[in-house]
């Protein structure tokens, strides 16, 4: 049998299939890498050093007694965002622990495959560039890692960036804690919590980490808070919602914790707000308005049967508006 049909049928059989806010936004964005990634698991390295930053913020916020087991803390300066994928990259064909020592033809594949370095003419030249002594610290934590590696200096800019989210007394109200008895307080909060939703209609459920949230027993209302890192400032972040379909994580997000609610999950008013500390580490907190969440919910229903569709019909050729009709210019 076809190896990707073995490995599709694999993953058709795992009847509690779950989609999470980024495999539902990597449908989105392309069926196609979504097959490639999530059936046939051949997944692009990922190492972008914002991505792991905006996990380490995360973590020194909500679960700082994790750290060490998160993330693998090398000593010295990390190696570029180019030179991490590469060695990332590199990590899942050898096992060697010396970076003097990784065979040659590792370093040179991986290099083609993230073009990184090929206006070098001569491949002594290329290698130069990837086997040095500064990258080799970072090369022994990562082939003993099962985690994110992090340096120091991003450890350290990423904890001032969670003390200055723990001092901004907006968030921290959001974030406080003051019930003594989780079961008697009515209002109860939740950090990190996982939570997952059966989709009527779908033979597949919803599934993700929400950063935080509290529900209040007796008002019955919640209010669920995601933190943001971006890169850019904080008055741009209504950008980064639509370019990153941050949108369909709080749609997501809303679902999973109404669902979560119980019986009389009909009386509860949800409300959301994204906390986001930039680049220069100002902090804003933006309330979402109930027709923004009501219309983000509609959008969560038409990505729910774009994915219903491909899932259905195991094709992941192209986008669903060119496979269910013809588009014309």
């Amino acid at each position: 049998m076809n190896r990707n049909l073995e490995l599709e049928d694999k993953f058709y059989a795992n009847t509690n299939f779950a989609f999470s806010y980024s495999s539902l936004n990597k449908l989105l964005f392309s069926p196609s890498l979504f097959y490639k990634d999530y059936i046939l698991w051949d997944r692009e390295v990922r190492a972008d050093k914002h991505l792991v930053e905006g996990k380490l913020v995360h973590c020194l916020v909500f679960e700082p007694e994790n750290l060490t087991k998160k993330f693998n803390i090398v000593p010295g300066k990390a190696p570029s965002d180019s030179v991490r994928k590469v060695l990332k990259d590199m990590s899942l064909y050898t096992d060697v622990l010396k970076l003097a020592d990784v065979d040659d033809k590792v370093i040179l594949d991986s290099l083609i495959e993230f073009n990184l370095y090929q206006s070098l003419k001569a491949d002594e030249a290329r290698i130069a560039k990837v086997r040095t002594l500064d990258n080799e610290p970072y090369w022994e934590f990562l082939s003993n890692s099962a985690v994110d590696v992090i340096d120091q200096d991003t450890l350290l800019n990423c904890k001032t960036k969670a003390e200055v989210i723990k001092s901004n007394e907006e968030v921290m109200a959001l974030f406080k804690n003051e019930q003594t008895d989780f079961d008697l307080d009515p209002i109860k909060t939740y950090a990190e919590k996982y939570l997952k939703s059966d989709l009527e209609g779908y033979s597949f459920k919803l599934h993700g980490y929400v950063d935080y949230y509290t529900v209040d027993t007796e008002a019955k209302t919640v209010t669920i808070c995601d933190l943001k890192t971006s890169g850019k400032t904080v008055d741009k972040f209504n950008e980064s919602v639509d370019f990153y379909n941050y949108w369909l994580q709080a749609a997501i997000y809303s679902k999973m914790v109404y669902d979560s609610l119980g019986d009389d999950k009909d009386q509860y008013t949800i409300t959301f707000k994204f906390i986001v500390i930039d680049k220069y580490n100002q902090v804003y907190v933006y309330d979402v308005s109930q027709e923004s969440m009501s219309n983000w919910a509609n959008g969560l229903g038409g990505v729910l049967k774009t994915a219903g569709y491909h899932y259905k019909e195991r094709n992941y050729s192209l986008p669903y508006e060119l496979l269910v009709k013809r588009v014309k210019l």
